[in-house]
């Protein structure tokens, strides 16, 4: 079963959110990968989608850098 909004207690979605807030204000991207373009933000060595968390395939560039 998926899950939805509705489905998670709110302090669940807070604390995913302040987990990715924390990695995202290290290093926060606009980055080109095959064929888009995202938002991202560095995770050690991967780059990962800033509203998913899901790691990105390859990036092929950084378009802009943010300061945060």
């Amino acid at each position: 079963m998926t899950k939805t909004v509705s489905d998670v207690p709110a302090s669940e979605n807070t604390k995913r959110f302040q987990q990715r807030q924390q990695h995202a204000i290290k290093s926060v991207a606009v980055v080109q990968c095959d064929g888009f373009r995202c938002l991202a933000y560095r995770d050690q060595d991967v780059w990962r989608d800033f509203q998913t968390g899901k790691e990105l395939p390859e990036v092929k560039g950084v378009v802009s850098t943010f300061s945060v």
